[in-house]
């Protein structure tokens, strides 16, 4: 069995790895920087399997000693993975998980690993608190820091870590992963489309059938808007602030949409987040022009931007109905 076989894609980060392992060089500290779902907690809870692992091949996991099964099972002790509390990583979390952690000798393994997931939600002081340790790690210790965006971490903190980045699968890795999970025909197109080289969408894609209806629905609206009248048009404000849950990936979808509607009328590509809707792109593409598509799109960035700072979302979603309404050329 060989080291990383179960992650799909990012072969940089997979010979990376091997090469360190056989050489015996791994580093304290990591950054896996990179998108949503594209598999950097896979691998960091892999590559602490490899480390752990008792068997006598180092360079790959057994999946079959002690070791192997606690972290599969989330048990091992010299394992320890850190969620976001919130929507941050508080101070508290840092001191309690890493830093206490790593002043404690392993209980059963030769390293102690400490995962920090969504690392670029641990606020300023929980940075802070954990750059001694980074800096002056026990000969015991790795530390592994996973996020989607290293913009957010101290100078201090990245200058002190390896990174390593992780891409999105390519689209043969990515067709290859929905057809083993049985999905084929437009639905692979879809699906494929739609998670950008993201497992992790993809699991989310097929797991949550509400996705995929947020997604029909979304079109509803948009169809619905087209031969709205003035009282139509404040009916849907009404019923779409009422999904406050889905308001913002309605707009998201709607994005994409109106990014569909550019691309059909530019170059009638299939390479299409709605190549299930063609006919109603179609008819979309020849009603606007390409200046209307590109002000609608701005319009929507700037309403996913109102709905972020927490404006007042029927204010918000008015508004922009209205826009996309007008007839300007």
């Amino acid at each position: 069995m060989e080291a990383f076989q179960n992650i799909i894609g990012n072969q940089g980060a997979k010979e990376y790895f091997n090469r360190a392992i056989s050489k015996n060089q791994l580093s304290h500290s990591y950054i896996f920087e990179g998108p949503y779902g594209v598999g950097k907690n896979t691998f960091a809870i892999e590559l602490a399997k490899i480390i752990m692992c008792e068997s006598e091949h180092g360079d790959k996991p057994c999946n079959e000693c002690s070791s192997c099964h606690m972290i599969n099972a989330g048990t091992h002790p010299d394992l320890i993975v850190i969620d976001k509390d919130t929507n941050v990583t508080k101070v508290d979390n840092i001191r309690d998980n890493l830093i206490r952690e790593m002043e404690i000798k392993p209980y059963r393994a030769e390293h102690k690993v400490v995962i920090v997931k969504a690392a670029d939600t641990v606020n300023v002081q929980g940075q802070n608190a954990m750059l001694k340790t980074i800096e002056e790690p026990p000969s015991y210790g790795i530390i592994i820091l996973v996020c989607e965006n290293m913009g957010s971490l101290l100078p201090t903190i990245k200058s002190r870590c390896i990174t390593v980045r992780f891409n999105p699968l390519n689209k043969e890795e990515t067709d290859q992963y929905l057809m083993s999970r049985g999905v084929t025909g437009t639905r692979k197109d879809v699906v494929s489309k739609l998670s950008d080289g993201s497992i992790g969408v993809i699991n989310d894609v097929l797991d949550d059938e509400h996705y995929m209806e947020v997604r029909r629905q979304t079109v509803g609206f948009i169809e619905r808007l087209g031969r709205a009248n003035l009282m139509e048009i404040y009916d849907m404000v009404k019923e779409m602030t009422d999904l406050k849950e889905d308001l913002e990936q309605i707009l998201k979808f709607w994005l994409l949409w109106y990014r569909d509607v550019a691309v059909y009328k530019t170059s009638k590509s299939r390479e299409l987040y709605y190549v299930d809707y063609q006919k109603q792109l179609l008819d979309m593409s020849s009603k606007l022009t390409y200046n209307k598509v590109s002000q609608n799109i701005e319009h929507i960035k700037k309403a996913i931007l109102d709905i972020k700072q927490n404006i007042y979302s029927t204010f918000v979603i008015e508004n922009l109905l209205l826009q996309l309404k007008e007839r300007k050329k």
